[in-house]
């Protein structure tokens, strides 16, 4: 029954760590198959294309935006998990760096449930002014490519712990020193979103190489990564608990038949 409580906060971080993963996944589906927009439609399409597109995708897209508004907060399951592995490492006095993440995370998931309302919103009544509709569903597109610095703000703090030689001292530490290299990358990688709002061709534009492709990709690939390497540290974890528990028992049954 001790070890059962002992172990309760690890196997709570994977079974919250999952949790977010399952609805990161269930929101890049919908973002692929119901609301079309990966890639997104062209910046230069007129008024009256981006209606029609709403007139004949609007029950795809409504449902899309039903399915994210259970799912679109992936981000703070994950971030939870992540901070609390950051706060365990972060050594010497208050744990700024862990809680600049977590807050990070927390906007990081408001404007991504944004664009899914801003598209349900413009497919709901797509039979309204063709202008009407190209605003809400350029509000959404924009939204969702340009508010990169919510994100910066998670991976400097990752980065700070990953290369601070101290984090790397600590037993079953899930940031190591490649992974705050890699990190950094990501961030000045997203830097390019904001641009979205000059170009509507090209790589800066919001369905070109540096501003769509290049951040929904290197998004994936940080998740999964992170999410192995958090992984790998509760086991660590588990295991040294696991390990303590057994051998307390063994001293406790010594000293008994002693």
């Amino acid at each position: 029954m001790s070890n059962t409580k002992t172990l309760f906060s690890e196997r709570s971080q994977r079974l919250i760590l999952w949790w977010g993963i399952g609805l990161a996944v269930i929101y890049g589906v919908c973002l692929i198959f119901l609301f079309d927009m990966v890639p997104p439609p062209s910046a230069e399409w007129s008024p009256e294309q981006v209606a029609a597109f709403y007139q004949e995708h609007g029950t795809r897209i409504r449902w899309g935006s039903v399915i994210c508004g259970w799912t679109s907060a992936f981000m703070m399951p994950i971030l939870a998990v992540v901070t609390m592995q950051m706060a365990r490492v972060e050594t010497g006095g208050a744990k700024i760096w862990s809680a600049l993440s977590l807050v990070s995370g927390a906007m990081m998931s408001l404007f991504l449930a944004l664009p899914p309302i801003f598209w349900g919103v413009a497919a709901f009544n797509a039979d309204r002014g063709d202008e009407i509709t190209a605003m809400m569903h350029e509000l959404g597109l924009l939204t969702l490519t340009t508010t990169d610095q919510y994100y910066i703000f998670m991976w400097v703090g990752v980065t700070v712990l990953a290369l601070r030689p101290a984090t790397q001292l600590v037993k079953h530490n899930p940031f190591p020193r490649w992974w705050g290299y890699l990190s950094l990358w990501i961030t000045v990688m997203f830097e390019a979103g904001a641009f979205a709002f000059i170009p509507k061709t090209g790589p800066l534009s919001w369905n070109g190489l540096l501003v769509f492709w290049s951040p929904l990709s290197l998004f994936g690939v940080w998740i999964t990564i992170q999410s192995w390497l958090v992984f790998r540290a509760l086991r660590g974890q588990v295991a040294d608990k696991q390990a303590a528990t057994e051998a307390e028992t063994a001293a406790e049954l010594e000293a008994v038949l002693l």
